[in-house]
Formats: structure tokens, C-alpha cells, sequence
């Protein structure tokens, strides 16, 4: 069929209209999906600024638990990209965050009946980190009752007395609810530990053995290390020392030592130092310390048996002006003889110079001055001006002397 002139163009505008509403529909389409989708600039922007994450706030309440309790851990968390919470070894948050921005959020805990093991405390750690680092905050949280029948972790039988604080984290057997978060895949039945030898059966983390005096570390092989590998024990075994109780140095271990209340050394010179009585010991600028005769000695004071002794020979060095004259003793002494008490010689001096005068004849001349003036400039000094005068006038140029 053959169209018109009129046929061809009204079909030629149709089929423009056409295309005309197909591009518009597509122009349409992808702006609105522009508009539902962060640019790929402000996506990508990160506020970590090359700085390490900043753990601002991490706290739980309670900090003790009942049976049937869980704990509420709140968090405030700056410039991490990534963050972990792990409650007794037990992961309960992740959370991935490209962008660096602040964090904020709790999480709740598992109930306390499911982490309850050989120990009375349990730790809760927040880990923050991104492209510069990462930084962790940990809380120690108790149970309000004790657990039944605490004891060595399994393979580590016969080895009770041995151990230092209950551990935690600990390894814990599977557990599973609907209501509880998944727990981390380190946690299950507990492996089996390296056991430590009969001479050496003291499996401590390296901090307690230092302050127990364990100072020989037998293996190398851990004998027990927690679920997320933070904390390691090892075999131990004491080192002998020396001790000193009840006024006697002998050797001894540190817990030995410690439970006769006495002071433990690894050298016998500390030891015999620690055990000599304490007595007072008067400082050179008579101050009373309390020490032992040697600590006296090395300062250079003098040493006393008991404090009534000391307050009655300890006192302020005195140097004494009597009559013209200067010498050192005690203030009591000083006092007691009618002179005056100074605190250095130098001062001594001058006051006790100027104090005592006298009449001094030098080149026929006669005039009040002191001791030391007079002395100097080469003249003779006389208690009285009559006495001056006669030596003076009458006896003419003498040898200077004091009379």
C-alpha cells in the first residue's frame, strides 16, 4: 500500500515522538540512579587522615556478673576502619568500616553461666584498626560468685599449686543459642598443653614468675596459652635466694621467704643489708633519720641505738663566739657558756669580730677598733685605753701583741 505525502509525514513524526520518549525515559532512569548512589569520590574519602584509630570510650555495666547476667559494653571508637569486640575469647562484633567514621554502639554480652570457668574473671577486649595501626582496650569483669571447684587447666593435672591467678581467657566447650552471638572459631575443646617436668612444674605467665622470683624459664614451649593467643604461660622453676626473717639471712625461695614475712634477695649483700636493725642516725646538718648503722655511715652521719639518745645528741652544727674566740661544738654547750652559736664559721667570725673590741696603739696613735682590724694593720690591741695609751706614749713602737 502506497502512503500519501500527508501519510508519510504524519508517520515520520510518529515514529520520532517515539524515540524522543525513549531517550527521555533513559535520561530519566539514570539520573534517578545516579541520585541513589554516593558519588565514587565522596565513597572512597576516608577520615583516618594516616593517624592511628582512637578508642575514646569502652566500658561495660555491671562489672560483676550474677549466673543469669549479661554485660552491656558500650563503645566510642575514632578513625578505625575495622573493629572487634572478644569477650573471653569469644568474638561478639565485628564491624567493617571503610570510610573511618566515628563508631558508636553497644553490644551485648554472653550470659555469665556460659562463661563461667575455673576462674573468677574474665577479660573483654576492643580492638580498633586501620591502614596505620591498630590499638585495643581490655576490661577485667568478675562473677559475683565463685566457680565451682577451681583447679588446673585439662593437661596440667597434679600441678595446683603451681599456678598463679585463674586464667583468662579461657578455653571453654562449645556453646551454642539462638538468642547469643556466634561464638569465635578458636573457641572449643581445650588442646592438649605441653606438661611440665617434675623439676620444674611451675607454670606461670613471665610477669609473675619475675615477681615471684621464677627466674629460670625451663621451655620454650608454652605449657598454656589463652584462646586468642595474647597471653602465654610457661614452665618455671624458683630460684633460690637469700632471706631474711626474724633478724637471720639464710637462702631460701621468694614464696618461701615471703611466707615468714621476711625480705627476699637474690644476693646475700642486700639481704644482710635488709636484716640489720633500724636505728637513728644524725645527718651533718642535724637532721634524724631513720636507717641502718651502715646507710648512717655512708652518709656520713652518726649513729643511734634509740631515738631519746639521738634527739639529746643531734643538733644543728654550732660554731661558738666566746671571748673573742671561735670554735665548733654543740649549741647546748655554746649557749650554756655564755657565747654565741653560729651556723658557719665564716659568720662566726665576722660577728664575734665585731662584737670584741678593743684599744689598739699603732704608731704612737691610740684608737677603738677591733681585734682583727687592729691585728692587720700591724698595731697592739689593749683591753682598756689607759693600758693602750701607756704602752703607747711611754714604751714607744712595740712588736704588735694582744693584751
Amino acid at each position: 500500500m502506497r502512503l500519501s505525502g500527508s501519510g508519510r509525514v504524519r508517520s515520520t513524526k510518529i515514529i520520532l515522538g517515539l524515540c524522543v520518549c525513549l531517550v527521555l525515559v533513559t535520561l530519566i532512569t539514570a539520573g534517578a540512579a545516579q541520585s541513589m548512589m554516593p558519588s565514587g569520590k565522596a565513597y572512597a574519602q576516608s577520615t583516618t587522615d594516616g593517624s592511628p584509630p582512637v578508642i575514646q570510650l569502652f566500658k561495660a555495666e555491671p562489672m560483676v556478673l550474677n549466673a543469669d547476667d549479661s554485660a552491656l559494653y558500650s563503645f566510642v571508637v575514632r578513625r578505625a576502619t575495622g573493629v572487634q569486640l572478644i569477650e573471653a575469647g569469644n568474638t561478639l562484633k565485628e564491624i567493617t568500616n571503610p570510610s573511618g567514621e566515628t563508631l558508636k554502639g553497644t553490644v551485648k554480652g554472653l550470659p555469665a553461666y556460659a562463661l563461667q570457668g575455673d576462674g573468677s574473671t574474665f577479660i573483654a577486649l576492643l580492638i580498633a584498626s586501620n591502614d596505620s595501626g591498630d590499638v585495643q582496650k581490655e576490661l577485667t569483669l568478675s562473677f559475683a560468685t565463685p566457680p565451682p571447684g577451681t583447679g588446673p587447666p585439662t593437661g596440667q593435672e597434679g600441678a595446683t599449686d603451681n599456678q598463679t591467678e585463674p586464667r583468662s581467657p579461657k578455653w571453654l566447650p562449645p556453646y551454642s543459642s539462638p538468642f547469643a552471638f556466634t561464638r569465635s572459631a578458636t573457641v572449643g575443646s581445650e588442646p592438649d598443653f605441653f606438661k611440665c617436668p617434675e623439676d620444674c612444674q611451675y607454670c606461670l605467665k613471665p610477669e609473675d614468675a619475675a615477681a615471684r622470683g621464677f627466674g629460670q624459664r625451663c621451655s620454650e614451649q608454652p605449657c598454656y596459652y589463652s584462646p586468642d593467643n595474647q597471653q602465654k604461660w610457661y614452665c618455671h622453676k624458683p630460684v633460690p635466694g637469700w632471706c631474711c626473717a626474724d633478724g637471720k639471712v639464710f637462702q631460701n625461695t621468694k614464696d618461701e621467704c615471703t611466707k615468714l614475712g621476711g625480705y627476699w634477695s637474690l644476693t646475700q649483700a642486700e639481704a644482710l643489708e635488709r636484716c640489720q636493725p633500724l636505728g637513728w642516725c644524725c645527718t651533718r646538718d642535724g637532721q634524724i633519720l631513720q636507717g641502718t648503722k651502715s646507710q648512717c655511715a655512708q652518709s656520713g652521719g652518726t649513729y643511734y641505738d634509740s631515738l631519746a639518745v639521738a634527739k639529746e645528741l643531734c643538733q644543728p652544727p654550732c660554731y661558738c663566739c666566746l671571748r673573742g674566740q671561735v670554735y665548733q661544738t654543740t649549741q647546748s654547750a655554746c649557749l650554756q657558756s655564755g657565747g654565741n652559736c653560729y651556723s658557719s664559721l665564716a659568720q662566726a667570725y665576722e660577728r664575734c669580730q665585731q662584737a670584741e673590741t678593743c684599744w689598739c696603739c699603732f704608731r704612737g696613735q691610740v684608737y677603738q677598733t677591733t681585734q682583727a682590724q687592729c691585728m692587720q694593720s700591724g698595731g697592739a690591741c689593749y683591753s682598756t685605753q689607759s693600758q693602750a695609751a701607756a704602752a703607747c706614749y711611754q714604751e714607744g713602737p712595740r712588736t704588735p701583741y694582744l693584751k
